[in-house]
């Protein structure tokens, strides 16, 4: 299963970062690809999800993100369905004056042989990049800059 990690240091208390990570609605705000997102009235809560249409290559799709473990300030597990399934794991960790933001991606490609190798080609190095950009963005509004 391919797992894309990355993570940033924010200067702000988790509560702040979880202000914006945890409001499914800011979610097109700061998390690349995301164009439009729904949450329902039970997320961030574990059973919650958020109806997301993400767009990634040229194409939309619907991604459905569901909570499935939540403790604020310290960490979230969502699962995600859709075209791509797998997990998104947050977790905050105090450093210095801030709070490192690390996120854990692990997914499942489908399409068998012909799915990994997309993802090799192009879909892990979008991922990557799109995590990256995203918590560029978040630190961005955490930070207020």
């Amino acid at each position: 299963m391919p797992r894309v990690e990355r993570s940033i240091v924010i200067q702000g208390s988790a509560e702040a970062v979880n202000a914006v990570t945890l409001d499914g609605g800011r979610l097109p705000e700061w998390y690349a690809g995301i164009e439009q997102a729904r949450p329902d009235g039970r997320y961030p809560e574990p059973g919650g999800a958020v109806e997301a249409v993400y767009k990634a290559a040229g194409l939309s799709f619907t991604l459905k993100m569901t909570s499935l473990e939540l403790v604020r300030g310290e960490y979230g597990l969502f699962r995600l369905d859709g075209m791509i399934t797998g997990t998104n794991r947050w977790t905050y960790t105090p450093e210095g004056d801030g709070t490192r933001v690390t996120a854990v991606f692990e997914y499942e490609m489908p399409g068998g042989a012909l799915g990994a190798v997309a993802n090799r080609l192009v879909v892990e190095r979008m991922n990557t990049q799109n995590l990256e950009k995203s918590l560029e963005a978040l630190k961005r509004l955490v930070e207020g800059a």
